[in-house]
Order: C-alpha cells, then sequence, then structure tokens
C-alpha cells in the first residue's frame, strides 16, 4: 500500500513538473495592451510577485504590436540595471511572446527588486512566469537544448554576462546525447575573436563526463569582459554554460547588463527622440544593452 502511494506521489510530481502552468503577473484591460517607451515603462511587477522564481524559470511578455525600431527589455525594480538583455523584433511575427530565460543571479535579483519592462517601441497585453521545470546549476550564465548533433550551431553570449570573468576561472560546457566525435570551438571575444577549436587545441580543453571546461587566461577574461563570445559546437547537445570559479564561491553575474566600456553612449528624450548634447532635464542613456534613466 505505501509503495503504491509513493510510486502515485511520484507520478504526480513528475507531470506537475512536466506541465509547469504559467503564472499571470500583470493583465491589460485592453485587446491592444499598453505601449512601452523610454517615457512610459510597462507595469511594475513586484518583489512579493517574483518571490518563486528560480533559476530557469522564464518571464514570457506576450506582445501585441512593435515597430520596425523597437526595443524591449526589463529593467531591475530599482531602476539600477538591467534585469535581462534587450530584445529587439527581427523575425517576431505579431502577435508573439518574448521570453527571458533566468539564470539562478537574475532570478535572485527579481525575488529582492521586482522588475519594470523598459524599451521603445511595444504594446504589451500580459506578463507571465513559468516556473523552472529542471534544476539550472548555481553558476550557469546559458542554459537551454542547443542540438549540435548534425550540425554546427552557435550560442552568443554578450560581455555583460561576462563582468567578474578572470585567469584561472572556467568556462564549463554541459553536454548529453554526444556523438563519436564532439567538437568544441569557443570564439573568444565574439566574432573575429580569438578561435579556440577542441580538434587543433585539444590541450586547451578538458573532458570530464559530459562536462567539457576551458580554463581562462588575462587575455581571454579581458575579451570575454569587453565584447564576449560565441560558442560553436558539433556533435553534442548543449544543455549550460558556466563561468566557474574553482574552490570559491558561484561566480556573481548580478551585473548583468553592466555598461561595455567600448559601446557608445547614446541619450533620448522621454519621448523616445536621440539627443545629441543632452542637459537639464531627465534622459534615457543607453550603452551597449544597458538602458537606465538620469537625470542631467
Amino acid at each position: 500500500m505505501i509503495k503504491n502511494l509513493l510510486a502515485l506521489f511520484l507520478l504526480i510530481s513528475s507531470v506537475a513538473s512536466v506541465c509547469a502552468t504559467p503564472v499571470v503577473l500583470w493583465q491589460s484591460d485592453s485587446p491592444e495592451g499598453v505601449s512601452v517607451s523610454w517615457g512610459a515603462a510597462g507595469p511594475t511587477i513586484s518583489a512579493e510577485q517574483c518571490a518563486d522564481f528560480t533559476g530557469g524559470g522564464k518571464i514570457e511578455v506576450s506582445v501585441v504590436s512593435c515597430n520596425s525600431g523597437a526595443i524591449l527589455l526589463l529593467t531591475k525594480g530599482d531602476w539600477n540595471g538591467d534585469l535581462c538583455p534587450a530584445v529587439y523584433p527581427d523575425n517576431l511575427t505579431m502577435p508573439a511572446t518574448v521570453t527571458f530565460s533566468l539564470t539562478p543571479a537574475q532570478a535572485k535579483s527579481a525575488r529582492e527588486l521586482g522588475f519594470i519592462p523598459f524599451g521603445t517601441g511595444y504594446n504589451i497585453s500580459r506578463i507571465s512566469y513559468v516556473p523552472s521545470e529542471t534544476e539550472v546549476d548555481p553558476d550557469a550564465i546559458w542554459f537551454g537544448s542547443e542540438d549540435c548533433r548534425s550540425e554546427w550551431k552557435n550560442i552568443d553570449l554578450s560581455a555583460p554576462l561576462f563582468a567578474d570573468a578572470k585567469a584561472g576561472d572556467k568556462l564549463v560546457f554541459v553536454t548529453s546525447d554526444r556523438g563519436p566525435e564532439v567538437i568544441m570551438q569557443p570564439i573568444i571575444g565574439n566574432w573575429g575573436g580569438i578561435i579556440l577549436n577542441s580538434v587543433d587545441k585539444p590541450e586547451l580543453f578538458t573532458t570530464e563526463g559530459d562536462l567539457i571546461s576551458i580554463t581562462l587566461t588575462d587575455q581571454w577574461a579581458d575579451k570575454l569582459r569587453e565584447k564576449g563570445f560565441v560558442l560553436q559546437a558539433l556533435g553534442a547537445v548543449i544543455n549550460e554554460i558556466r563561468l566557474v570559479t574553482p574552490g570559491g564561491d558561484t561566480t556573481s553575474i548580478v551585473g548583468i547588463g553592466a555598461d561595455s566600456n567600448n559601446a557608445p553612449v547614446e541619450y533620448f528624450n522621454l519621448n523616445g527622440l536621440r539627443v545629441e548634447n543632452p542637459s537639464n532635464g531627465i534622459f534615457i542613456r543607453r550603452q551597449g544593452d544597458k538602458v537606465t534613466k538620469v537625470v542631467l
């Protein structure tokens, strides 16, 4: 009897985890939604509403319409930096759902500060949270299921994810369903950067079970902080990318959205118009993927 009850409990738990139900955080009263612009941010989602957020969870924003120059991002509830990088309308067919997958650090920030949709040129009708169906490692800076078994695929990660990268840290690639030959080719510094091919330079790569890793040098860490990187892979499914400090605490990536030192700075007024020499007012400052309100 106890065994049967235990089996039933496990079955119910399994079904519940597979069928994660979205939690509606906000819903527009109008089918046209509400406009999101530099001067009129979207609805504030409080920290209390984010109390159950975990790494691996997803924030879904239902978009009714957008224009060709639209930008959508999620800023932290205190306006001190971005929660998730910007999304642009390329290849979106309206209506659409824009999904922001949360790393553990992003989920922690949302639990503490909440978040606000921000940007320009979008009309949104709903914001939902989809609970995580799997456990995500605290060091994860990317997770998903990129199937590279039969063809080369690219995973492009921006510089803000590597704000704290330093020599001695490890980039760890979590794989599954590996074929007879797996080729990993990180491009440090993004396209045009330093190419590290596991076939040409096998001594740079360490394989332990399903984990393949490289140890950062000073030069590589500098380039990652400056421009990020692209992972090209063939022969496996890529499930996670982690930035790990051996023997230390979990690498902090709370600074997602931090300024890129080489990205140009742009200013806009609250109507979304570019301002060349801003002064005496409130403006929107954008540098790379970071967008903030400033008073000048």
